[in-house]
């Protein structure tokens, strides 16, 4: 009897098809399917639980959250475009006009844009996972693929509830970011133009939300440095001072001439080489630590200028090309 193929819900599309057959390395030595990826990932905080698990650096990080989210957001964050820059320039800071350091404009009593992705990367800074919740994830890791329907699909999602319901049996939410009541945080949004307007409006809600965050201080460079208190702006305030010119990491030293407790940066690779040593020269201030998002594959200058302030520098999200494609089962 001849048999025919007809399409069902219980038949897979041909784009499905391919996503179970391609295998995502999502670092040395851990593979998945891209579907399988898609399918038991749902969300940004379960993406970065399963990041925690399986110790994934910051690149690593950036790839499975660009196959997991999907949106314009996670491909300006965590896409190699080109477009950002990857050098410094050649200007010379000790001859340039510092007085481009201003406060921003000050709103009260605008809620704060809801994150997607950075304000859940800083939440999960202070979660830690119990050691038998990794164990179970090493054993599960040959065979995660194969588990079948919605029990599959909800196994990291099962895992994550878990670990938040039983931190006395199982693990613990334990703060990393600790300071003295004294100290304040301080988020620096480089808008210049190797930045571009685009991506700066992709991800300038983004940034924001994490600021409320993280109760931090808000400074965007450019040509310009603007400066906002805790809770005093929103996106609008930020897009119109936004000047897409040149990238005068200089222009920050005022903000340096007092204690910190994280710093957060958010920038690509630019400005000039002479901008550090302007900045050591003229900043007595102290960093507890600087957590670096880089919209390109490596760590941003801006990172090194501040960092050289810190305690510690810690890339938290960086930029990659499109996660690896390692071949079909």
């Amino acid at each position: 009897m001849r048999m025919t193929t007809s399409s069902t819900s219980a038949t897979m599309s041909s784009a499905e098809l391919r996503a179970s057959l391609e295998i995502i390395e999502v670092k040395p030595g851990k593979k998945f399917s891209r579907r399988m990826l898609e399918r038991m990932l749902p969300d940004v905080e379960t993406t970065l639980f399963f990041g925690k698990l399986y110790g994934l650096d910051p690149v690593q990080l950036g790839n499975v959250l660009r196959i997991t989210v999907r949106t314009a957001l996670a491909d300006a964050l965590f896409g190699e475009d080109m477009v950002h820059s990857h050098d410094l320039q050649d200007y010379i800071s000790d001859i340039c006009d510092h007085s481009g350091f201003e406060m921003g404009d000050v709103t009260i009593g605008d809620p704060p844009p809801h994150g997607e992705i950075l304000p859940q990367v800083w939440e999960s800074l202070e979660v830690e996972i119990a050691d038998s919740i990794k164990k179970v994830a090493e054993k599960l890791e040959s065979v995660v693929d194969m588990l079948p329907g919605k029990n599959g699909e909800m196994l990291f999602k099962s895992m994550l509830t878990l670990n938040k319901q039983r931190p006395q049996l199982l693990g613990v939410h334990s703060a990393h970011i600790h300071h003295a009541p004294q100290k304040q945080n301080l988020l620096i949004f480089d808008v210049s133009g190797s930045m571009s307007e685009s991506t700066v409006r992709t991800i300038v809600s983004d940034v924001v939300a994490l600021s409320y965050k993280a109760n931090a201080h808000l400074a965007i460079v450019s040509n310009s440095c603007f400066y906002w208190e805790p809770g005093t702006f929103n996106v609008d305030d930020v897009l119109a001072k936004a000047e897409y010119g040149g990238t005068r990491y200089e222009q920050l030293a005022p903000l340096f001439d007092r204690d910190w407790g994280t710093v957060i940066t958010v920038a690509d690779y630019d400005s000039s080489a002479s901008a550090f040593a302007h900045l050591q020269n003229e900043c007595v201030g102290h960093i507890d630590q600087v957590l670096d998002v880089s919209l390109v594959s490596r760590p941003t200058y801006l990172a090194e200028c501040v960092g050289q302030f810190a305690d510690e520098v810690q890339p938290l999200l960086m930029a990659a090309p499109t996660a690896r494609f390692t071949g079909y089962w």
